[in-house]
């Protein structure tokens, strides 16, 4: 084992405490911007889902003009009603 004197051991602990500060300090920012991403990304989901109900609603009513034109272009074919 290496023999340190009183002040360097000191200047090591010191030295120590502030790479653990530090490492805590960094730790704690990558948690926040986790946190952050993670709530924008509930927001996202959020509106993906308002905008595929949304799409589907959408489709829905094509569906409806769509076979209603049918309707129309078939009766049209038979030649007007008498």
């Amino acid at each position: 084992m290496v023999d340190f004197s009183h002040e360097e051991r000191l200047t090591l602990l010191e030295r120590a405490q502030l790479l653990h500060d530090t490492t805590l300090r960094r730790h704690g920012d990558i948690l926040d911007r986790h946190e952050e991403r993670m709530a924008a990304l509930a927001t996202l989901q959020e509106h993906q889902v308002a905008l595929m109900t949304e799409l589907k609603e959408i489709n829905a009513r094509m569906v409806t003009t769509q076979a209603a034109i049918l309707d129309l272009l078939r009766r049209g074919q038979n030649g007007p009603a008498a």
